[in-house]
Formats: structure tokens, sequence, C-alpha cells
């Protein structure tokens, strides 16, 4: 069983400049911290191999996808599940101001503030406060304005190199602004449509971190932590190696390569440092990160404040989601 090569899915750009003295593990300005779909995957059932191909023949050579009406049936009973979104948003300077949000689904992967004209959908656009915002939306059945009414999920295929070989990833793009200051920034998450090609193809689900351990003890939900001294705190998660799925996806040559999850958890802190930002993960030589980190508050503070922290879980297939902790630090 061979563990996957995590990749992450959440890419996030800002309008305002970044300086190299900054730290990705400390939350000090206005950002998505995570995004989540659930489900992360839809499995769509009753296409397989050949119906792809036979979609994807005409765009072989630079042509457009032509979709066989039976293929056509399997996407429109799919293409409309409705899916709940979640974003984590951090904005520990913005003193809890209202943020306008759009949320976009377009077709090309590369388009990261998903602009580019006739090939995006607004999906919906609000205001909301740092915390989590939740959505309920349907990515799949949206067409775009491109004059056509092109179905989003057809012209996603249409760019894909693989023609949807290994799942229709759907861009979802977040964008978040600030009026009181014009502060613009923007997050992508891949929406995977999968085709079941084998009957051991299964439906991804949503990774989820067990607990978080603080120095060796278990740091309960809700626990507020009180710690002293400028040294550094080591954590770690709790033991999830057993919640790794183990998965099938098809190779180039169609045939099944059965994989195993190889978690990646990011580490954030609203005060002070963690190192490392990533754990986890299995690199290209096969090798698992393990899952240790240490907390270094702020070396130059002379009061105590409350931190929070945020635990963000990855499985490299489109699944996420994270853990809240807060604890009360003293200087000494």
């Amino acid at each position: 069983m061979k563990r996957a090569l995590l990749l992450g899915t959440v890419l996030i750009t800002a309008s305002a400049c970044v300086t190299g003295q900054d730290d990705p593990t400390s939350v000090h300005d206005l950002r998505v911290l995570g995004m989540q779909f659930e489900t992360p995957e839809v499995m769509m059932t009753g296409c397989n191999v050949q119906l792809l191909l036979g979609a994807a023949a005409g765009a072989g050579d630079g042509g457009t996808i032509m979709l066989p009406p039976q293929f056509q049936a399997i996407l429109a009973l799919y293409a409309g599940r409705q899916l709940e979104f979640t974003t984590l948003i951090a904005d520990p300077a913005g003193a809890g101001r209202s943020l306008d949000y759009r949320l976009l689904a377009c077709a090309n992967r590369g388009d990261r503030d998903c602009n580019n004209e006739g090939d995006f959908i607004e999906l919906k656009a609000g205001t909301t406060t740092a915390g989590e915002l939740k959505l309920t939306v349907a990515p799949g059945i949206q067409f775009l304005d491109d004059g056509l009414a092109t179905p989003l999920l057809l012209e996603v295929i249409n760019q894909d190199t693989f023609k949807g070989l290994g799942g229709i990833r759907v861009p979802v793009v977040l964008e978040l602004s600030a009026p009181d200051t014009g502060e613009k920034i923007y997050a992508q998450k891949l929406m995977v449509y999968t085709c079941q090609f084998f009957p051991t193809m299964k439906q991804n689900v949503t990774p989820r971190l067990p607990g978080i351990l603080f120095d060796g003890d278990p740091w309960a939900e809700g626990e507020i932590k009180k710690v002293r001294g400028k040294q550094e705190f080591p954590m770690e998660p709790e033991d999830f190696l057993p919640l790794e799925e183990d998965y099938v996806v098809p190779s180039l040559a169609l045939k099944p390569v059965d994989l195993h999850e190889s978690w990646k958890v990011t580490w954030m802190t609203t005060s002070g440092t963690m190192s490392p930002y990533n754990s986890g993960g299995t690199n290209l030589t096969g090798v698992t990160g393990r899952h240790r980190a240490k907390w270094r508050p702020d070396q130059s503070a002379t009061e105590g404040k409350d931190v929070d922290f945020y635990f963000v879980v990855r499985d490299g297939r489109g699944g996420s989601s994270w853990l809240k902790r807060s604890l009360r630090w003293e200087p000494d």
C-alpha cells in the first residue's frame, strides 16, 4: 500500500504587501486559515473510463468535449448536490469589523482570484466577521456567463490536462475585503467530483483530529490552559493513524492504484510562533514526517495575554478540518 504524496488545496493571495519578517505561523492580520466542503468529494456511480474517454475524445486535438447523453445524465444527477462550505477567517486586528465576501467558482485552476471573463460564476455574496462562515452551495450545477451557458463541470473537464480522469476538480475561490482599509485577499479550494471507475473506489471522508496534547497532556475543547515563562512548549495531535483511509485512484493506464492517506497538520497561533508550520505528509522519497510542534511565546512581551491556536488538518484528497484551542500566558 503506497502512502500518497499530500498536495495542498488551499491557496491564499493578498493585495497587501508581505514582508520578509512575517512568520506564516503567526496570525496577526486578515487571513483565511482553512476551507472545507462537506462532503469533501462527490462520488459519481454509473460512469466508467470508456464514457469519460469518449467524452474527451474531441478535445484531444484542441477541440471541445462532447458529452454522450449517458454521461450528461450522470452529471445532472450529481451536479445539484447541496454541499456545506465552511471557512475559518482570522482578523485579530479587526476588532470585530464587518468584512465583505464573495464565493466564486471557475473553470481554470490557474485563475487564483476567479475573475477570467466568462469563466466564473458567483455562488454567494454578503458580509461576515472573523470566525467560521458557513454557506450551502451547489458548485456543480452552475452555468457560465460565456454567451453559451456552458455547464461549469463541462468547462472544468475541458480545461483539465487529464480531462477529468483524476477527478473533476472545481476551483472555488473566497474573496474577502475590508471596506475600512481596502484590504482584499483570495483563497482557493478545489471541490472534487469523481467518477467511480472501480467498485473499490469509495467517497472521501473528512479528516478530523481526535484532539491535541499540550506538553504531553490532553487539551480539551473549551479548556483554557494557564502557562508561564518564555521557554518553548511542545504540542502534538492525539494519535490519528487509524483514521487515515485507504483509497483507490485510476492510473494513466486505466488500472486501479491502491494508496493510503498521509495527513498533514498546519500549526498557527495569535502570539509568538510555531515550529514547524506544517508537519506530517509524505515526501517524494516516501518518508512520512512526524507530527510534533513547539510554541515559542513572544519574547518581547512583558504582560500576560490570551493566546489562540489553530490546528488545520488536510488529507491530500480535498478533505480538511480544524481545531481551535486557547490559553492564558504570563511572561514569568
